[in-house]
This record gives C-alpha cells, structure tokens and sequence, in this order.
C-alpha cells in the first residue's frame, strides 16, 4: 500500500481500530468481573482460576492497550510504519493484525533478540 493510499484510507482504519477496541474493553471488563467474582464467592478455593483469570486478563489489558497506541499513530499520521525502520507496513499485516508497530523484517528481528536476551 503506498503512502498516499494509507492516508486516504485513515477514516477505514480509524473504523476498523475502534471495532477492536470496543471488543477488547468488553474482553477485560469481562474477565474482570470473572475474576472478582471468582475470588468474591469462593476466596479459599479460587486460587488457580484467579490466576488464570489474571493472566488473561492482564494480556487482554495489553492487546487493548496496543490498539489504543494503533489509534494515536493514526491521529499523528504514522500508522502503518513501522517503529523502527519507518518503512510501510503491508496492508495484510495490517488488517490481520492493525496494532501492528513493526514491519515484518524488523518484527523478527525483535524477536530474535528477545530470544537471545532470555538465553543470557
């Protein structure tokens, strides 16, 4: 996708962020309330749904936070680069995954070092 057609298409994307956002709100404010109410009938005995509950809870807290950092590049006029090399995003990357901050050369390359980051 060239330049000029991501910007033309901002409205689209800023539909589509929105679309995710709402989903991921309702996803925690769901597992929220599974997990108070986890803890709140049964405190002894919860334990391992707790913990479960807060891990999903705490990954969906971060896929939210993600979309709404997508939503702020969109208004700055950078979404669809990439943080790091500035180069454009593919727009199937993009609609598969539209809070993504990096293109794909530069996704593995981040992966590959948080790999060799844990090693050491």
């Amino acid at each position: 996708m060239r330049r000029e057609e991501q910007v033309i298409a901002g409205p689209r994307w800023r539909v589509i962020l929105e679309a995710h956002w709402r989903d991921q709100l309702q996803e925690v404010t769901e597992l929220s309330l599974a997990y108070h109410g986890a803890v709140g009938d049964a405190p002894d005995s919860a334990g391992k749904r707790a913990q479960q509950l807060v891990r999903r809870t705490v990954a969906a807290r971060q896929r939210l936070a993600d979309t709404e950092d997508a939503l702020d590049r969109l208004a700055a006029g950078h979404f669809g680069e990439c943080e790091q090399c500035g180069a454009l995003i593919p727009a199937d990357l993009l609609f598969a995954a539209p809070e993504s901050r990096y293109c794909p050369d530069c996704a593995v390359a981040a992966l590959s070092t948080d790999a060799r980051e844990r090693v050491h």
